[in-house]
């Protein structure tokens, strides 16, 4: 086989040429070398084939020196203009200042409200299998009967599988005679584990709760229950009387972005839950795993018939109907945002907060984006004379672009920069205040990372483009004559975009305003007892036993402490939601209403504080059923002298009303009060779950380590947690507080950002007058006419923006108080005080600049002329 040429000539040959000719002069030149071979010999083909590449240098060598020249040019422009914007950054470090400081806060906001938002979005899709996941419920009620379950299993085929959960309040995990603290204890059938496919990190799903002794525990609950090291699997703990449980497996923590707080789970297989056989008993919830929306909707169309069947010995299909508390099978990914049925496994969120913030989001990255564009542009005003240079120097419209491009593009990605590392900074203090636990991952995820690229970009093209559009269209003479721009049409556009920041600004002002005070009383209004007084203990285990078997002997030993003023046993706490029963008037069969219910001892009234209107105020201990009302129970049985009178709930649970006591505020204000029941047994291990203390404030902690230290002579080692009331009811109102905080902090950041809009407009006016001015001053006007002239349009214009607020403010207020059945008064200064606060805040930036220019020497403003 002949050889091919050399193959340095053939590096030299690439090197030389383009690469975009090579394909098409090397392959002839390789053609034309084996013919001169074939003819002439190897050594003679290569000298021709050299002296051909030598043929085709002179051109390509040409061309490759263009293509470098002009490499080298487009760099040294780019060098220049890097350093040419670095220069005015550092000559106008004022603007500079609050263009950088102004996006960065911008766009640290954002990201964080984007970030919650899509948070707040995401709840339940960390299950594998969330798009398959549906919860059975009723209109109003999140739970149902536990014999539902199966019946619908097996009368729905669309059901792939069914489950039930049943949350089993607050226990105490007991290993090696050690307690230790569990707040979301459940039970579950086996089927759970598959419908969640929740992640065993030691043992699996398969018969994991398939017997009545089987638990499985989360990571961080083995972290609490077991030392290092210790064998899990197999290990026996007792979370309720005295059975064992065997662990069967450990599952990673679930997320918090889901409605499921879980510690554990205990089989339900054998336990009274499963057993309950009540039509009427609400206690569980139903999750059930179907493969499509069309196999649900299936499920949901059949659902009204199954539900008629199912309630047949409760109510009539009459009654069914127009009830309209009907079940249905719905996502759960609609939980956490759309939810707000009765006896919720927590708090829901509201959907009306995700349009909040994704409003305030919008208003934030609009104030920045007019604020930059205003500063920069004012920062540009006195660079006209440097333009016509430019122009006199040879410099084309497309270079003086790129300059303005490149220096917004400095100062927006150091604006970006800046941004990513104060929110770094300030994410802890934004989990702290807003009660949420936002990740650093989670922040920078890549829609908040595309979010930062979309900013960057369009506030960089915006913010540079206008003003090197418009700037560079000015002609050499026109650029080397004068400094500043002229004021036409294009300034009013810019005044219309700033009294919108203004009418924002004035809006989240008075917003915040009405926000502040109606939290403010909610969490200060008199509901009715001693809430700041009262301190619970929840009761489990030996202490369970301890305090119900020798009752007495507690409640006198307590009581010897002068700081304790009364102690109760109950079975909810105010803050909790109670449980709706009958009330039946045991005279009349037909007189009966749905009743909250609680259970409590005889000393219970003395202990919260409440007022009794009727009946006895201190109530006896009593062999029989003792029944106290509130005073919307009474008002809805329309009875008259109700004192004395029989009433039940159920069979074998009749006993005489002993009391009238004054509606007070049990559950959240977010709703009136209900009619309240509450019911007095003989005997207390059937109710008692915690004990209720009264005590005296001017020593809490020494007052709480009395309680601590005698329950402990009852129940040595035993746990005590013990809560106040009032701290159970300030977390009624969780999702407002987490939302106002959060708005608290958006809104200000805006109103500040509105305000360096404002700056940035006066200082615009303040240039592009100048010689105005100047021209006033030198026919005699004086500085206050000048000032005058200056700001009366201004002022008038944010005066308007100041009265269209009014009426959307009073339409927020108005609309977002309807979540609340105790409203405080809106007063008039509500609306009109933020505005005129922010109006003072604007009239003081533009008084100044506008004195600085009013004082200046008409000489200066009149000399380039």
């Amino acid at each position: 086989m002949n050889p091919g040429p050399s193959p340095t000539f053939i590096r030299f040959f690439e090197w030389f040429c383009p690469p975009e000719l090579q394909e098409f002069i090397l392959g002839d030149l390789e053609e034309q070398f084996f013919e001169d071979q074939e003819q002439y010999g190897h050594q003679k083909a290569n000298r021709r084939f050299v002296w051909n590449v030598i043929r085709f240098a002179r051109p390509g060598i040409i061309l490759r020196r263009k293509l470098n020249t002009q490499n080298k040019i487009h760099t040294a422009m780019i060098k220049n203009y890097l350093k040419i914007g670095y220069r005015n950054l550092m000559r106008y470090k004022f603007f500079s200042f609050f263009n950088i400081a102004g996006l960065s806060i911008g766009i640290c906001m954002s990201l964080f409200i984007i970030t919650h938002i899509l948070n707040e979005l995401s709840y339940e899709k960390s299950f594998p299998k969330y798009q398959s996941i549906y919860r059975v419920a009723s209109t109003d009620w999140a739970k149902l009967p536990p014999k539902l379950a199966p019946q619908l299993k097996a009368e729905m085929p669309e059901i792939a599988e069914i489950g039930r959960l049943y949350f089993l309040y607050t226990k105490v995990a007991v290993y090696n005679e050690t307690e230790t603290l569990i707040e979301n204890p459940f039970y579950a059938d086996q089927a759970i584990l598959d419908i969640f496919d929740f992640e065993f990190v030691e043992g699996s799903a398969a018969g994991a709760l398939d017997a009545h002794d089987k638990i499985v525990i989360t990571e961080s609950m083995a972290a609490r229950v077991f030392k290092p090291g210790e064998q899990r699997i197999g290990a026996r703990i007792s979370l309720y009387s005295e059975d064992f449980l065997t662990v069967t497996g450990v599952i990673k923590d679930l997320p918090s972005n889901s409605h499921l707080k879980i510690d554990c789970l205990a089989s339900m297989e054998d336990t009274w839950v499963a057993q309950n056989e009540s039509d009427r008993w609400s206690g569980v919830s139903i999750y059930a795993l179907i493969d499509s929306p069309e196999a649900a909707q299936q499920v949901n169309d059949k659902m009204l018939d199954f539900q008629i069947r199912f309630q047949a010995n409760l109510q009539s299909e009459e009654d069914i109907r127009t009830g309209e508390d009907f079940y249905e099978a719905h996502p759960i990914t609609d939980i956490h945002l759309t939810s707000s049925r009765e006896k919720e496994t927590e708090p829901p969120s509201d959907m009306a907060f995700i349009y909040i913030f994704s409003t305030l989001a919008v208003f934030i990255l609009v104030v920045v984006i007019i604020n930059f564009v205003n500063l920069y542009i004012s920062q540009t005003l006195n660079r006209l004379k440097e333009i016509g240079i430019r122009k006199v120097m040879g410099a084309q419209k497309s270079q003086l672009i790129g300059q303005f491009l490149t220096e917004s593009f400095i100062l927006v990605i150091v604006s970006a920069l800046l941004a990513i590392g104060l929110s770094i900074l300030a994410l802890p203090y934004y989990n702290q205040l807003t009660d949420i636990q936002l990740s650093i991952g989670e922040l920078f995820s890549p829609s908040s990372l595309l979010l930062i690229g979309v900013i960057t970009v369009m506030v960089g093209f915006i913010a540079g483009g206008y003003p090197a559009w418009y700037l560079s269209r000015f002609g050499i003479e026109e650029g080397l004559r004068t400094r500043q721009l002229k004021v036409g049409k294009k300034l009013s556009l810019r005044s219309v975009m700033v009294a919108c920041q203004f009418l924002i600004s004035v809006c989240l002002f008075t917003a915040t305003l009405i926000v502040s005070k109606q939290m403010d009383f909610i969490f200060n209004k008199d509901v009715g007892f001693a809430e700041e007084e009262i301190v619970s203990v929840r009761l489990h285990g030996e202490l369970w036993n301890q305090t119900v078997s020798n009752y007495d002997k507690v409640r006198n030993e307590l009581i010897k402490h002068a700081d304790i003023v009364n102690m109760s046993v109950t079975s909810k706490v105010p803050g909790e939601r109670f449980g709706i029963e009958a009330l039946q008037m045991g005279d009349d069969p037909d007189v009966i209403i749905g009743s909250r219910y609680m259970r409590a001892d005889e000393h219970f009234l003395a202990t919260m504080g409440l007022e009794v209107l009727e009946g006895d105020s201190v109530p006896r201990k009593s062999t029989g059923i003792q029944y106290i009302v509130n005073q919307s129970a009474a008002t809805n049985l329309q009875q008259e002298n109700l004192i004395g009178k029989t009433v039940t709930n159920n069979p074998g649970s009749e006993g005489k009303v002993i009391a009238i006591v004054n509606d007070f505020n049990f559950a959240s204000l977010h709703i009136g009060v209900e009619p309240l029941t509450i019911q007095m047994p003989s005997e207390k291990r059937y109710f008692a779950d915690y004990i209720l203390f009264r005590i005296a404030t001017q020593d809490v902690r020494a007052t709480l380590e009395k309680i601590e230290n005698t329950l402990h002579e009852f129940a040595p080692g035993a746990l005590i947690v013990s809560k106040f009331v009032d701290n159970n009811m300030d977390e009624l109102y969780e999702a407002e507080s987490s939302m106002f905080a959060s708005f608290k902090i958006f809104s200000t950041t805006i109103i500040l950002l509105a305000c360096f809009g404002l700056f940035a407009l006066f200082a615009f006016v303040a240039q592009t007058r100048k010689k105005e001015l100047g021209i006033r001053k030198t026919l005699g006007a004086s500085v206050s006419q000048l000032l005058l002239t200056m700001t009366k349009s201004y002022l008038g214009i944010l005066l308007v923006a100041m009265i269209v607020a009014i009426p959307i403010t009073w339409t927020f207020a108005s609309e977002w108080m309807t979540n609340f059945a105790y409203q405080v008064d809106i007063s008039w200064w509500y609306f009109v005080i933020p505005g005129f606060f922010v109006l003072i805040l604007a009239a003081v930036g533009m008084v100044g600049q506008s004195w600085n220019v009013a004082k200046s020497n008409p000489v200066d403003s009149l000399r380039d002329e």
